[in-house]
């Protein structure tokens, strides 16, 4: 009898995992990894977005923008697309400060500012490098900064590269972790 209780519950225990499993893969935030994967950036779009309205993943921030900034799956929206980076960005997504830098290098939906550009680089080196060793797509994102960041370095005089270091300090200060569920920045 009480190895039965044991192995009842313990596949009881398995059912409600394996439930959760399928729960997270059928998330918005999954589906719309999915329909990336498959190259279907309309439903990629619809799925990264309600993932964002359901308070998913940081990242659907970050993939959602790619999308727009880049019309895939649907109109170029740059302007909308550098304001979904900045959520992202202020989330610690790295990616998003990456893309984010690109953005202020390049002068696109925002001004121009090889600075601020620099700025986004470091303090994405800084958030990735932290995750590197553990994630690959990290180490990637890494590695992007680093090649940004020291393509854009020959374009700054003193005075911009000084400004970009002065700005890059606050913002890993405020945007170089992520908060936890239980953190309230006061």
């Amino acid at each position: 009898m009480r190895y039965a209780t044991s192995l009842n519950t313990l596949l009881a225990t398995l059912l409600i995992g394996l439930l959760n499993v399928a729960q997270a893969d059928e998330s918005a935030y999954n589906q719309g990894v999915e329909a990336w994967r498959t190259m279907d950036y309309v439903e990629a779009r619809k799925q990264w977005a309600a993932s964002i309205a359901e308070g998913g993943p940081d990242a659907a921030f970050n993939n959602l923008a790619y999308l727009l900034y880049n019309g895939l799956g649907g109109d170029v929206e740059k302007e909308r697309a550098v304001e979904l980076w900045r959520k992202g960005a202020a989330l610690a997504v790295s990616e998003a400060q990456l893309h984010l830098g690109h953005a202020y290098e390049d002068g696109m939906a925002v001004d121009k500012n090889p600075a601020l550009a620099y700025a986004w680089y470091l303090c994405t080196i800084s958030n990735a490098n932290r995750l590197a060793a553990s994630d690959e797509a990290e180490a990637g994102i890494k590695e992007s900064a680093e090649d940004a960041r020291d393509s854009l370095l020959p374009a700054l005089d003193a005075a911009q590269r000084a400004e970009g270091e002065r700005i890059a300090k606050l913002l890993v200060a405020r945007y170089g972790q992520r908060l936890m569920l239980d953190e309230t920045p006061r």
